[in-house]
């Protein structure tokens, strides 16, 4: 457990329902396999999770959200981590295992364009 850093919502995780399946096949959700530990204890390696990609009207993000995000220095590599503080548009976003996660203590601060989509659903493996 990370001091300060809020709990995972348990809430997120359970089975696919019928509305998930169908969200996903007409493109409105996008998934993708969990490949690491920065995330362990929320995320185990080979979890699904389903993320909604951000509304540039409505962004509604605040700390301790899971978001994935765009690898600020390897080009078409995401990441998935939790947002720990929120400069104005710039996010301090760091990997639950700490001691594992490349974040936002080596990478700085990620700007609102790098930031792809709110994780909303956690299927475990």
């Amino acid at each position: 457990m990370i001091a300060g850093l809020p709990q995972a919502d348990k809430s997120l995780f359970h089975k696919p329902d019928l509305f998930t399946l169908f969200t996903l096949i007409i493109g409105y959700r996008q998934h993708l396999r969990v490949v690491g530990t920065s995330m362990e204890r929320t995320l185990k390696e080979g979890d699904l999770v389903t993320y909604k990609k951000l509304n540039p009207r409505n962004i509604d993000l605040e700390i301790g959200d899971i978001v994935v995000a765009s690898h600020p220095k390897t080009k078409n590599k995401l990441i998935i981590k939790r947002i720990h503080r929120i400069y104005q548009n710039k996010f301090d976003l760091r990997g639950d295992n700490s001691l594992s996660s490349t974040d936002s203590r080596e990478l700085g601060l990620f700007e609102l364009d790098l930031i792809i989509g709110k994780v909303d659903k956690i299927f475990s493996n």
